[in-house]
């Protein structure tokens, strides 16, 4: 029989919910929003935690005032404790190190977003950019898996340590970093819900209706696809980074297309286009991940031959068969207003009908 401590489990599930909420929010910009079917989120993430690999190994010891210690081959031991010792020892450099690294990951992934989507946007098929993206972060991870000095090739980066690591009870250092996470995820939402609500998200709203129409406004259809692929690339690149820090390992089998699938289940069972939506799929995901780590658990302890983890595949890619079939528009489907305008219309024409 296994013990279930479900405060620890409360927290692991609520950091899941925070890190996966910025993935789905960030597709559900894309996709939900502006209809841009981004089928190489993975690639995103993993600029994230890939940018988190490279500044704990390179950049972390420069700010303590140490030197740097290759983090590969017969130095990476070495490494890997003088790590470990300035994240216990000198907090302040390891603030300072994940903040630049949350930039420095913001920066490159919005940078490659908007790159890759004004050149292939251009074009009539969004679904151009789907195949590109797709076949673009399976490229990157086998380029990063063959390049020994980048995060050590097959071997990956450990000690990847979150920000609170100098904290001594373990719960604790838990719960910050479960605080962290929620609290980025809620400036994201917040994020999203303005932008929905705004002149820029309607008429992004309005390309995913109708191309032609929009572009006969006058609106310049390619910028604004390349704008909305800049900012959803930025959120989930901090995802990335979140990601990593909370398994405190960063190796490229962790970003593979089924992460993104991941991501695409999360948007299509909570609701597409809404970013309410969007939570609710990153909680019932983040509740279903868990469990499924401890029926694997359980299966394993109890002798059983059933991979679990194919298990879990097959049961997510049912649930997004089964929502595009009888939930299409997800469990908290989008609203139809996302202004003020119409009530301000009513309340135009009441007027007008009673002037007195």
């Amino acid at each position: 029989m296994i013990n279930i401590d479900i405060g620890a489990t409360a927290i692991s599930i609520l950091t899941l919910f925070g890190i996966y909420s910025l993935m789905s929010i960030s597709l559900n910009l894309e996709y939900g929003v502006a209809g841009l079917p981004n089928f190489g989120k993975a690639l995103f993430i993993s600029i994230g935690a890939y940018t988190a690999g490279i500044t704990y190994t390179r950049l972390l010891p420069l700010l303590a005032g140490a030197e740097t210690i290759h983090p590969c081959g017969p130095t990476m031991g070495g490494a890997l404790q003088l790590r470990s010792e300035i994240m216990a020892s000198q907090p302040m450099a390891g603030f300072i190190n994940f903040g630049l690294t949350l930039i420095f990951a913001a920066v490159i992934a919005s940078a490659v977003g908007f790159a890759v989507s004004y050149v292939t946007l251009r074009l009539k098929e969004e679904w151009f950019l789907a195949l590109v993206l797709l076949v673009g972060g399976e490229t990157v991870r086998i380029l990063v898996r063959g390049a020994d000095d980048f995060i050590c090739s097959h071997n990956g980066i450990s000690g990847v340590a979150q920000p609170f690591f100098f904290v001594a009870d373990p719960r604790s250092r838990a719960l910050l970093f479960m605080l962290l996470s929620l609290a980025l995820a809620l400036l994201a939402y917040l994020y999203s819900q303005r932008l929905n609500h705004s002149p820029f998200g309607r008429m992004l709203k309005g390309l995913r209706e109708n191309e032609e129409v929009t572009r006969g406004l006058g609106k310049n259809i390619s910028l604004a696809r390349a704008q909305i692929m800049a900012v959803g690339s930025l959120i989930a690149a901090v995802g990335g980074v979140l990601f990593a820090l909370n398994t405190g390992f960063v190796n490229t089998n962790d970003f593979v297309v089924n992460l993104t699938l991941d991501v695409w289940v999360m948007v299509v069972l909570g609701g597409i286009g809404n970013s309410r939506g969007a939570l609710l799929g990153a909680l019932l995901i983040a509740i279903m991940d868990r469990f499924a780590q401890i029926g694997a658990i359980v299966l394993n302890m109890g002798g059983s031959d059933i991979e679990f983890n194919y298990v879990r595949f097959i049961g997510f890619g049912l649930i997004l068969l089964w929502m595009l079939r009888y939930r299409p528009a997800g469990l908290l489907p989008e609203s139809r207003l996302t202004t003020d305008a119409h009530d301000v219309v009513k309340r135009l024409i009441s007027r007008m009908a009673n002037p007195l």
